[in-house]
């Protein structure tokens, strides 16, 4: 942990940001001291990314000062910035797949010799020396379209590190990693922290948060509202402060839910053998209606290859499938939606949302039918459908014609979830649920969830969050390197133990 007699490197005074009469970040004081993590918490719309964006450069602020390690910013300069030694890693990877390693770290800066050639010479060793000196273990000549998620995190640090940063700013730096790639990111900050390299950590898991941060700041509405070291506070506290006392007793009383394995023991999809060539083999399980069903494992397990292929969204080489007691082999999606499946996929932005559309044209997109005279769209049950979703689901902004773009990420899968509603699927699919999403809108979703269970509905939840598992699961199947290795009522399972079978160290 950081020394409490560490100088300040970074302090803002009175730092605000409005767009004509709405204050969207009221003026707020910050500071953190060389070789501190400092965890960044709020809900969804708190002025998390809002203040990011202002010590990036990506805004400037309507007023106040930003002062790095005694020198006076200017700010809205993303260049400068850098240049001053603040870098930030985003959620999505900012690098060039098809490039190396090496050529990622210094793109865009890359050194040349005095007749304008690339110096590859003098990048690789500045490359060796920045692994050496930090401890990261990665081969600069491999094609980063080719590492796992972490190690493309680690190749996004060394670009931070190659400016010679002092601060480094991570916005939900593990979204997509598992347990054991969480580790070994975790013990790639301590490197830096040792190397008096401060790290604002911005997150929604919240055990990460207290694994490895030494402070907190907690916002809310645009302003800090807490802050303090991370031994000062506890769990219950700090979410009854940063989404206020009914979302924080509603996300803590949902970790005491009442389990349902195997529902009302009627089985609605039955998977024997399922195989698709050097992906899985060998998937074997019965999903039951009124369950929630989770799947366990590391990213790479192959679990979203496996519902990809139920969904028909990808090729099925052997096995059987049944819904509802009839045998199926889904050749596309339509065919499973129109059979009664819906898939929630991993990736909102990219696979899911129109993103360009207004919520509206997003809800309606699997219920086309519902909402069409003779084939043409009737624009009174398009909205009616819409405003039916968004009470249901409490979506915020409550207008119908706004872009789902600038929906917050809970909002946004609440529209993705609201889709597959209307169509009143007898088995929803969910992969990675609530990646970049809050804790108050996740016992929002959880809830949703629950209530489907409830009403019948077949439920399979891919997690990587094993937290989140041990959360809302009835029952919980771990796959590990393509195979379906146990199935277990989730009451008489330990975190310990799911984490021996998964293979996460």
């Amino acid at each position: 942990m950081t020394a409490v007699n560490a100088p300040t490197l970074l302090r803002a005074t009175g730092v605000s940001k409005s767009y004509g009469s709405l204050e969207v970040l009221h003026p707020i004081e910050f500071s953190i001291k060389a070789g501190e993590v400092r965890g960044l918490v709020g809900s969804n719309g708190a002025g998390k990314s809002t203040l990011i964006k202002i010590l990036t450069g990506a805004h400037r602020p309507s007023a106040g000062d930003v002062w790095l390690n005694g020198r006076r910013l200017q700010l809205g300069n993303p260049h400068l910035m850098m240049d001053q030694g603040i870098a930030c890693i985003y959620q999505h990877s900012s690098l060039v797949p098809s490039l190396s390693v090496l050529d990622n770290i210094f793109l865009g800066r890359q050194p040349t010799t005095r007749f304008g050639f690339l110096d590859r010479r003098t990048q690789l060793q500045a490359a060796q020396k920045l692994v050496a000196e930090y401890r990261i273990e990665l081969d600069l000549l491999e094609k980063v379209e080719s590492l796992s998620t972490v190690k493309q995190k680690e190749v996004e640090i060394l670009k931070a590190l190659a400016l010679r940063s002092c601060l480094i700013l991570m916005d939900e730096p593990t979204a997509w990693l598992s347990h054991s790639e969480v580790r070994k990111l975790h013990a790639t900050i301590d490197t830096l922290r040792s190397r008096n390299i401060a790290v604002v950590y911005v997150s929604h898991v919240l055990d990460e948060v207290f694994d490895i941060c030494d402070s907190i700041s907690i916002m809310r509405d645009g302003a800090i509202v807490w802050e303090g070291p991370t031994t000062s506070i506890d769990r219950p506290r700090l979410i009854n402060i940063m989404v206020g006392e009914k979302l924080g007793k509603a996300s803590l009383e949902s970790l005491e839910q009442k389990r349902k394995p195997r529902g009302t023991g009627d089985i609605r999809l039955s998977c024997h053998a399922l195989a698709r060539r050097n992906i899985f083999s060998d998937v074997s399980f019965d999903l039951y209606s009124g369950e929630i069903l989770c799947f366990a494992g590391l990213v790479g397990a192959g679990r979203s290859d496996v519902v990809h292929a139920i969904f028909g969204a990808a090729q099925l080489d052997d096995g059987a499938l049944q819904l509802n007691g009839e045998a199926h082999r889904f050749r596309s999606p339509k065919e499973a939606i129109l059979a009664g499946i819906g898939l929630v996929p991993e990736d909102r932005r990219r696979d899911g949302l129109l993103l360009a559309h207004s919520v509206a044209d997003n809800l309606v997109l699997a219920a086309l039918k519902k909402v069409s005279r003779s084939g043409f769209l009737s624009q009174k049950r398009r909205r009616g459908l819409a405003l039916r979703q968004i009470r249901n689901l409490n979506i915020l902004p409550s207008n119908p014609d706004r872009v789902v773009s600038v929906l917050s990420g809970g909002n946004q899968q609440k529209v993705l979830i609201g889709r597959w509603l209307e169509t009143a699927p007898t088995v929803l699919i969910l992969d990675e649920p609530t990646v970049g999403i809050d804790v108050g809108a996740k016992a929002e979703i959880y809830g949703q969830l629950r209530a489907l269970r409830d009403e019948g509905r077949a439920v399979l939840v891919i997690s990587s969050d094993l937290e989140e598992v041990l959360t809302i699961a009835d029952r919980i199947a771990v796959m590990a390197e393509g195979k379906l290795v146990s199935i277990h009522d989730a009451g008489a399972v330990s975190r310990e133990e799911l984490i021996a079978k998964i293979g996460g160290d």
